[in-house]
C-alpha cells in the first residue's frame, strides 16, 4: 500500500510527459535546423570555393550572434513577461518600442559594416552591409515570434519555425547553386531565413485588455534587453567572431572560412543545447525561487561532467575524423591543423557550459555579474591577442578564443557558487493565457 502511494499522480505523470514531449520537439527541431544551416552553407562552399565564400562566412558569424543575442533575448523576454503578468498588455505596449529598437540597431550594425566593408566583405559595395541590417531586423522579428508561441505553450510551432527558418535558406541557397548566383545571391539567401516566422505572425496579437487584478510587471523591454543581453551578447560575439577577428588580423579568406566551418560544425551541440533554453530557463528559475540549494549544486556539477566529457571527445575527434569530415562535406580546400580544429571543438564544448551558467545566472537575477564576468574573460583574450603577435594568425585566434570561453567558464561557475541562497529572485509562475 504504502509503495502505491508513493506512486505519481495520473495528473503528475501527465505533466511529466509533456514536458519531455515539448522538450524533444525543441531539441529534434534544433537538430534538423542545424543540419538545414549546415547544408546551407556546404552548398556556399561547393560552389564558390572556400576563398569565395568568404564575405559569406562572415555574414553567417553575424547571423549567429545576434541570432543567439537578439533573438534570445526578445525570445527569453517574451516568455517571462507573458509568465509574470498572465495576460499580454505589457507585450502589447512594448511593440512599438521593440520596433524603434530594431531600426536603431539594424542602422548601427548596417553602419559599422559599411565602415569595415573592405575588410570584412573585401567587397566596396553596399550590398553587404544591407545585409547585414536585414539580418538584425529578420532575428528580432522571429526571436518576438518564437517567445510569443513559447509563451502560450505552443512547442511543436516554435520547433516548426527553427526548421522553417533555415528551410527556407536550403531552399534558396539551392536555387541560387542551380543558376550560379554569386556571394551576393547566396547572402541574400541567408537573411530570408526569417520570412518563415509570417506563418505565425498572428501570434503576434496580443490582448491589450488590462489584467482584472493587480499583476506584477517583469520589466520593460529595454531594461531586459540591456541586462539579459550583457553576458549573452558578449559569450555569443566570443563563440561566432573568430573567423572575424581571423580577417582583421590578416588572416587569408581560405583560412577564414575554414575556421567559420569548423566552428559551425563544432557549435552543433550547443545549437541544440539553444533549442531547449526555453524550458531550461522556467525550470532553473523555479529552483532558485524555491532555495533549492542540493539541486542546484547537484547541477553545477554535472554542468562541469558535461563539459569535461565533450571536451575530451572533442580533442579525440579533432585529431583524427574531423579533418576528413570537414572535406567530404564541405570541399578538399575546407581545413585547419588538426590541433586547432581540436582546440575549437574544446573551446565549443566550455561554451556549452558558459551558455547554462549563464542561464544559471539569469535565474538568479545576476544579469550584471555574469555580464562582468564576459568582459573579464574577453579582456584575458585581448591581452594574449596582444602579446602573441609573433605567431601565426590562426594559432592567435584559436587560442584567443579558447582563452576566452576556459576564463569566462571559470568566474561564472564561481559567481554561480556564490549566489546567497536567501536572496530570491522574481517568483516565475505558470502563464495562463489563451491559446489562439
Amino acid at each position: 500500500m504504502a509503495g502505491s502511494d508513493a506512486r505519481p499522480s495520473p495528473a503528475a505523470r501527465s505533466r511529466t510527459k509533456r514536458r519531455i514531449r515539448d522538450s524533444g520537439a525543441l531539441a529534434a527541431g534544433s537538430v534538423v535546423a542545424g543540419l538545414l544551416a549546415y547544408g546551407s552553407f556546404a552548398l556556399t562552399t561547393h560552389s564558390l570555393g572556400a576563398e569565395g565564400a568568404a564575405p559569406v562566412s562572415i555574414l553567417w558569424s553575424y547571423w549567429t550572434a545576434v541570432a543567439a543575442v537578439l533573438t534570445f533575448t526578445l525570445q527569453h523576454w517574451t516568455i517571462r513577461t507573458l509568465a509574470h503578468d498572465r495576460h499580454e498588455g505589457t507585450v502589447a505596449r512594448s511593440l512599438p518600442t521593440i520596433a524603434i529598437m530594431a531600426a536603431v540597431l539594424a542602422g548601427l550594425a548596417g553602419l559599422v559594416a559599411y565602415v569595415f566593408r573592405e575588410a570584412l566583405f573585401g567587397d566596396p559595395g553596399i550590398i553587404f552591409p544591407v545585409l547585414v541590417a536585414v539580418i538584425t531586423v529578420g532575428s528580432m522579428f522571429i526571436g518576438l515570434v518564437r517567445g510569443a508561441l513559447v509563451g502560450r505553450h505552443r512547442y511543436g510551432a516554435t520547433a516548426a519555425s527553427l526548421v522553417g527558418e533555415n528551410a527556407v535558406r536550403l531552399i534558396l541557397a539551392v536555387a541560387v547553386a542551380v543558376t550560379g548566383g554569386g556571394s551576393v545571391a547566396f547572402g541574400v539567401a541567408l537573411a530570408c531565413g526569417p520570412v518563415i516566422g509570417l506563418v505565425w505572425v498572428r501570434s503576434l496579437r496580443f490582448d491589450r485588455t488590462p489584467a482584472a487584478a493587480p499583476v506584477s510587471e517583469s520589466g520593460s523591454v529595454l531594461a531586459m534587453v540591456s541586462e539579459t543581453a550583457g553576458g549573452s551578447l558578449i559569450s555569443q560575439v566570443v563563440l561566432t567572431s573568430a573567423p572575424v577577428v581571423l580577417a582583421a588580423v590578416g588572416g587569408a579568406p581560405d583560412q577564414v572560412t575554414s575556421l567559420f566551418v569548423a566552428l559551425a560544425v563544432w557549435r552543433a551541440p550547443y545549437v541544440v543545447a539553444l533549442g531547449v533554453t526555453p524550458k531550461l530557463t522556467g525550470g532553473l528559475t523555479r529552483l532558485a525561487v524555491n532555495r533549492q540549494v542540493k539541486q542546484l549544486a547537484r547541477f553545477r556539477i554535472l554542468t562541469m561532467a558535461g563539459v569535461a566529457g565533450v571536451a575530451a571527445v572533442a580533442v579525440l575527434v579533432g585529431l583524427t575524423l574531423f579533418q576528413p569530415l570537414l572535406h567530404v562535406a564541405f570541399g578538399s580546400d575546407i581545413g585547419l591543423p588538426n590541433w586547432a580544429l581540436a582546440a575549437t571543438g574544446v573551446g565549443t564544448a566550455i561554451a556549452i557550459g558558459n551558455l547554462v551558467l549563464l542561464l544559471l545566472m539569469l535565474a538568479f537575477g545576476r544579469s550584471r555579474q555574469a555580464t562582468a564576468a564576459w568582459a573579464v574573460a574577453v579582456a584575458v583574450a585581448a591581452g594574449w591577442l596582444g602579446l602573441s603577435s609573433a605567431l601565426a594568425p590562426t594559432s592567435r585566434v584559436v587560442a584567443a578564443f579558447v582563452i576566452a570561453e576556459a576564463s569566462a567558464f571559470i568566474l561564472l561557475l564561481g559567481l554561480s557558487i556564490r549566489v546567497p541562497a536567501a536572496e530570491q529572485p522574481a517568483p516565475y509562475p505558470q502563464p495562463q493565457l489563451r491559446t489562439s
